[in-house]
């Protein structure tokens, strides 16, 4: 072999194919051009082919192929493809091309990808390995900032948000009974999404089961409440994601206003409030209603619970602490001057440094589990109340406290223009939303508001969602959820 061929990037028998594809492929355009006389000088173009198949090919047998090809008798032309170098320089170009789309392809795919694992890591990054210690120390003082990172859109009016404890999944509820799950990172289509009532969905929550019985599998629940005067229970399958209804509780008799989820022990129980003024305790296990009693005189907006006792807020303006399983009311708040939209517990944290409300002041609200608790009313304020301690007997139902059954306001927060629809407490920072399209972040050690976010949704904001920091089976992320009647749920991450 000469150093040319060397040169050339194939076999002799490759080169040699390669040669006849081009002389068949110029002897198909001679042929065309005598059959259509459109060349002028035939004979010289014949010449100079079979001259080419002399000079390229070595074999005589494949040689005389182009000289036979010209014989008059056109039965005796060999029945060859003389189109096959064109067909497969097509061939050629296509798979290029093709080669060319999955290239961007894959380079758009791995651009996600890398931004994927680029917010992953920041969050893995803000999540700490215990509830305790400096990481999480640092994680409960993370105030979102300006803007947040996505917008969810749906059908309607955004009622309730909800994080899920451990994925990056928020489940919303809408005005029209839809129920959505979200994955936060890539927000674009649900997850999952069920038209759970025929009416909206007022509110959710969610509880990862804790079973010590090795034999029952844990889950997540999620229950919704609604203006249909259904309560709708289901289980989160997370390998299909999809909603399972497990049960409906029936047996309110007006709007459903609130719903809350916990477990003791094995035994796992709903509470909600209605506007027919009643608050009921459900079993899980059986749909049944445990207890109902009636704590206010109007409709009951808000509800929350800590083991035995549940704290109510209502359209009479007042909240009061009931012991649940006998009924007996203890305690009652005054202050507000118009209806209570939502209460919640203060619960006490573990190395909660010089935060105020977030430990106990004397051992006897150590022992009870709670001190302070706080209100959100349309009168645009948020009040932190001491709550009074019941009278304990032993062997019998809290009663309430003969010389102080009043809760004490020992904290005012004034800021919001208008009614304030939601808050969230988590270490120092209480959380809060409004029909004044903003949501505000206060420290409770001063009563200041540190932060304001105006303008976040073009309508009232109803819903707000954080993790929750008192619970060992949750580990807080650095994650808020908002919900608007602009059909729209922002999602801020670190």
């Amino acid at each position: 072999m000469t150093d040319w061929q060397q040169q050339l990037p194939l076999t002799v028998t490759q080169k040699n194919e390669l040669d006849k594809s081009v002389l068949r492929y110029l002897n198909w355009n001679y042929k065309q051009s005598v059959q259509h006389e459109h060349a002028q000088d035939h004979e010289s173009v014949r010449r100079a082919i079979v001259t080419l198949s002399t000079f390229l090919l070595q074999e005589p047998v494949d040689q005389q192929e182009f000289i036979r090809s010209y014989d008059t008798d056109k039965e005796s032309m060999i029945n060859i493809d003389e189109l096959l170098l064109p067909k497969k320089w097509n061939s050629i170009v296509r798979l290029q091309r093709k080669i060319i789309e999955l290239e961007q392809n894959t380079e758009i795919l791995v651009s996600q990808i890398n931004d994927l694992n680029s917010q992953v890591s920041e969050l893995a990054q803000s999540m700490p390995f215990t509830s305790k210690g400096n990481d999480a120390q640092n994680v409960l003082k993370w105030v979102p900032k300006k803007l947040p990172n996505c917008l969810i859109n749906v059908e309607s009016s955004v009622t309730s948000v909800k994080l899920h404890p451990d994925l990056p999944i928020v489940f919303v509820a809408t005005d029209h009974g839809k129920l959505y799950a979200f994955d936060i990172f890539n927000y674009t289509i649900p997850l999952a999404s069920l038209q759970t009532h025929t009416k909206a969905i007022t509110s959710i929550d969610v509880l990862f089961t804790n079973f010590t019985n090795s034999s029952k599998k844990n889950y997540l629940v999620i229950v919704t409440a609604s203006k249909d005067l259904q309560i709708h229970v289901f289980k989160w399958i997370s390998n299909e994601c999809k909603f399972q209804q497990i049960r409906t509780l029936l047996g309110h008799e007006h709007i459903i206003s609130a719903v809350k989820i916990w477990q003791k022990n094995n035994d796992i129980r709903i509470a909600s409030c209605s506007r027919d003024q009643t608050v009921k305790v459900w079993d899980f296990n059986n749909g049944w209603s445990l207890k109902s009693f009636q704590p206010h005189s109007q409709w009951v907006r808000s509800i929350d619970v800590l083991g035995d006792y549940i704290l109510s807020g209502s359209h009479d303006t007042t909240l009061r602490l009931t012991h649940w399983p006998s009924g007996n009311g203890l305690s009652v708040g005054t202050g507000h001057e118009f209806p209570i939209e939502k209460v919640k517990f203060i619960h006490f944290i573990g190395d909660p440094a010089s935060t105020r409300f977030r430990k106990p002041s004397a051992a006897q609200y150590e022992n009870f589990g709670v001190q302070y608790c706080v209100s959100a009313s349309r009168d645009r304020t948020i009040k932190i109340w001491e709550i009074p301690l019941p009278r304990l007997i032993a062997h019998r139902a809290p009663i309430p406290n003969p010389t102080n059954s009043n809760f004490k306001c020992v904290l005012t927060l004034k800021g919001h223009l208008s009614w304030v629809r939601d808050i969230c407490i988590r270490g120092q920072h209480l959380f809060s939303c409004g029909d004044d399209k903003s949501v505000r972040c206060w420290d409770l050690n001063t009563g200041q508001c540190l932060h304001a976010w105006e303008g976040l949704h073009t309508g009232f904001i109803n819903c707000l969602d954080l993790d929750a920091d008192f619970d060992p089976n949750v580990t807080p992320r650095q994650i808020m959820v908002t919900g608007g009647l602009d059909c729209k749920s922002s999602i801020f991450i670190r």
